[in-house]
């Protein structure tokens, strides 16, 4: 039942954690992106055409100029010739039209003569009859009163003269092709040929009308292979486009359509809503670098994802060095910025592992959010990556062991001096060291030092903000005038006593292997603050009876495993680390109380006792240092039980002991491996030694009997100076 009821707790702790995390990382997704949009927003300006400029306006990204694009793409177009094609059958379809034309004309002429054969002295012109008649004879052509007149009162031979000069005009003009838009070309050409030898007014009223009504051309243009051109010629037309960072407008120029057309494009006029585009490739891209860095935990940090407190530390110091250097960047320039900030912070406040997390995490965010913010060059972009991740590496490397306030100094004068060198290197390759160059690498290190002095100022707010583990905080909790450790040794003697010998062994483990041999060693001071609660129930603080000789092995279980869970109590009331509490709660993993156990199947027969039962609460150790506590406690408390410990028996001892919790499966959750549990149990053999050394064995001496033979000796001495004398 116990079994079950743990278990349903270890799922559901698990669950709420996963909770936990999701809405962590929601949370550190919506505050990234906040400053996500703030970094790649751009300025908005109130505009229109015609509008004097009141600053330089550049392209924040590159953007085609539609409207001079498709200006320049219809010119190419128009300007595609025709492609023609001759129609063999408007020539014949042309002469026959011309010739039945002139019949009609030359029935009007005869119409005329025989009018003006019937004149009298008293009418000497045609009448509006004599013109609607005649014009009802024309129903190819749509002539004039004065037009009407003119071919009435033609005589035979100028008729007939302009016939054959304009049937044999337009058959030429035909034989050399008509195009298909130029018929006022092609009357002009027949004019010269026929105009020199026909009078004005016939060329004028009747030619002109009767070539525009029957003439046709005979090369037309194919529509289809004609667009095919104009189309191939539209696509040739490169897109007109401002590059990024090009001018669009210059401060004191008229804005033109153009100019107002690509701004509204690129989102930069106060009455246009968003460039969408823009905002969700940026959402877009934060998500997939948070993906990519929560891959890297999970490979590498998987325990920063338990520890709340380690997590949001992280979330604020990135933060705080993005916002940070987000402004130096626009008011100072990309070289200014203290893009390591991160790194030492994180280094000093959760150490190193965290510290390459977050390290990561923001060099990719700054250069992300530089280049579409800034708009920067290849080189730019790349001098920028390299400061982030050359930087903070550095500055890992020099504050992992050593995170005092000198060291954090002397690491941003290091840092600065190796981001300078990579930008005067990035500027040989790309172009050549100059002036401009010699500043951007002097910001450089000045942002470095920057860094170290923010670093200083912030270090101790965080570490009182959230009460975390570091060299300095674990320096004030060894103090022995510690609330937590002067009860520990006043009232508890025994567990304090032991408390210390477990702390020589856990730092000479620790330091073996490369663990945090401080934390170990406050961990162990720290790990039996329970005993305070019911200390006579723990054998090291016994003078006389044994209260468990008469209490249920079962109630003595429970008083002593409840000792873990009074020392968290205790940890949290005074306010300990979260890494010393765990180190607390974790001590004895979920190891079994073997004694109690023992003694209860005696009594009550081992198919009426469940070993689960006699278990601490767990977990098993998750760290090194919780690991290497756990052993060191085992080990300190089974070999003073030893009598007449000499090499061999401690050596045996803590071979079996060890070997015992790998079987047990204490040490599975933990990081250690089995090259560091050599390791850690030649550490204990060593300092054990020290501990359980060989003693003189000192002679019983009568001191009345050497009293008396050294005043013997004494009076000898003085007769034989007497006589010397």
């Amino acid at each position: 039942m116990q079994e079950t009821q743990k278990t349903s707790r270890t799922w559901i702790d698990r669950l709420n954690l996963r909770v936990k995390q999701a809405l962590f990382m929601a949370l550190t997704y919506a505050v990234l992106l906040m400053i996500c949009f703030l970094a790649v927003s751009p300025e908005q300006y109130d505009l229109s055409v015609g509008d004097v400029a009141p600053k330089t306006i550049t392209a924040s990204k590159d953007i085609v100029d539609e409207i001079t694009t498709q200006r320049r793409r219809q010119a190419a177009a128009d300007a595609v010739s025709p492609v023609y094609f001759k129609d063999e059958t408007v020539s014949d379809a042309v002469m026959k039209d011309l010739e039945a034309i002139f019949s009609e004309l030359r029935a009007v002429r005869e119409l005329g003569t025989q009018i003006r054969a019937g004149w009298t002295n008293e009418q000497l012109s045609f009448t509006e009859a004599d013109y609607e008649q005649a014009s009802q004879m024309l129903p190819r052509l749509s002539l004039s009163s004065y037009q009407l007149r003119t071919i009435m009162n033609t005589d035979e031979r100028g008729f007939e003269s302009l016939y054959q000069s304009l049937r044999s005009a337009t058959n030429t003009a035909l034989v050399s092709t008509i195009t298909e838009g130029q018929i006022s070309d092609a009357i002009s050409n027949i004019q010269q040929i026929v105009a020199y030898n026909t009078r004005t007014d016939l060329w004028y009223n009747i030619a002109i009308p009767t070539l525009r009504a029957c003439l046709k051309p005979n090369m037309l243009i194919d529509q289809t292979a004609t667009e095919e051109n104009r189309q191939r010629a539209y696509d040739a037309v490169e897109p007109t486009v401002y590059k990024q960072d090009q001018n669009i407008v210059v401060k004191g120029d008229r804005v033109s359509a153009e100019q107002i057309a690509v701004l509204e494009s690129l989102g930069l006029l106060r009455r246009e809503g968003f460039d969408r585009a823009l905002y969700i490739g940026a959402a877009i891209a934060l998500a997939l670098i948070l993906a990519t860095v929560v891959l890297f935990v999970l490979l590498f940090a998987k325990h920063l994802f338990v520890h709340g407190t380690a997590a949001m530390v992280m979330l604020i110091v990135s933060v705080l060095t993005l916002t940070i250097c987000l402004l130096f960047g626009r008011y100072m320039g990309v070289s200014a910025m203290p893009v390591m900030l991160a790194a030492m912070l994180s280094v000093n406040l959760l150490g190193s592992r965290a510290a390459y997390v977050l390290n990561l995490a923001v060099s990719m965010l700054i250069t992300f959010l530089t280049v579409t913010g800034y708009g920067l060059e290849t080189s730019q972009v790349l001098s920028v990556l390299l400061m982030t991740n050359a930087g903070g590496l550095v500055s890992i490397y020099m504050l992992r062991r050593n995170p005092a306030r000198l060291s954090v100094f002397l690491t941003g004068l290091v840092v600065g001096v190796v981001d300078a060198t990579i930008l005067l290197c990035l500027s040989a390759l790309t172009s050549s060291v100059t002036m401009n160059s010699l500043t951007t690498a002097s910001h450089a290190l000045l942002g470095a030092i920057v860094a170290s002095i923010m670093c200083v100022g912030l270090q101790p707010i965080f570490e009182a903000a959230f009460n975390l583990v570091t060299p300095a905080k674990l320096i004030e909790l060894s103090n022995p005038n510690h609330p937590l450790l002067r009860r520990l040794m006043i009232e508890t003697p025994g567990t304090y006593h032991h408390s210390m010998v477990v702390a020589n062994l856990a730092e000479a483990a620790a330091e073996v292997i490369g663990a945090d041999a401080v934390l170990a060693r406050v961990g162990a001071y720290y790990h039996d603050i329970g005993k305070l609660v019911r200390p006579v129930y723990f054998k090291e603080n016994q003078m006389g009876d044994n209260p468990h000789d008469k209490t249920d092995p079962r109630v003595s279980t429970a008083i002593l495993t409840e000792h873990t869970r009074d020392g968290v109590e205790l940890a949290r009331k005074h306010h300990l680390p979260e890494q010393i509490i765990d180190m607390i709660q974790q001590h004895h993993g979920d190891t079994a109380a073997m004694y109690f156990y023992a003694k209860t199947v005696k009594q009550l027969g081992a198919e009426n006792v469940d070993l689960n039962d006699f278990r601490y609460d767990g977990p098993k150790p998750q760290s090194s240092e919780a690991a290497i506590l756990m052993l060191s406690d085992t080990v300190e408390a089974a070999v003073r039980s030893i009598q007449e410990p000499t090499e061999e028996k401690i050596s045996a001892m803590i071979t079996k002991l060890v070997r015992g919790k790998m079987e047990d499966g204490q040490l599975d959750e933990c990081t250690l491996t089995f090259r560091d549990i050599g390791k850690i149990c030649k550490a204990f053999e060593n300092t054990l030694k020290g501990v359980y050394h060989q003693r003189i064995e000192y002679p019983s001496v009568d001191m009345n009997r050497a009293r008396r033979h050294a005043q013997k000796a004494h009076k000898q001495a003085q007769v034989k100076a007497e006589e010397s004398k």
